[in-house]
């Protein structure tokens, strides 16, 4: 039991650790255990690490090509079929 609630605590503090990271917790709290013990403990407690998502920057604004200018921005629309847009995405 002091096992299963030393893996609780640190496993509720640090939600992005999974078995791997939490032993050496563990371990440093004066407790002799293995990673498979660890992760026995995680599985059962149903206590799953958070993966934190990664930004990734899609958009290079700083580019060399030549912008176009939005032609549909300077339009004044009076009926309908008179702007057609897609989108290349």
């Amino acid at each position: 039991m002091v096992l299963r609630d030393a893996v609780q605590r640190i496993a509720l503090a640090h939600r992005d650790h999974g078995y791997r990271r939490i032993t050496p917790w563990v371990r440093n709290a004066g407790l002799v255990v293995g990673q498979e013990k660890v992760r026995r403990i995680m599985r059962s407690d149903n206590l799953l690490a958070v993966r934190r998502r990664q930004f990734v920057v899609t958009t290079d604004s700083n580019h060399r090509f030549r912008v176009h200018p939005n032609l549909a921005e300077s339009l004044e629309l009076t009926a309908i079929n008179q702007l057609w847009v897609a989108d290349i995405t």
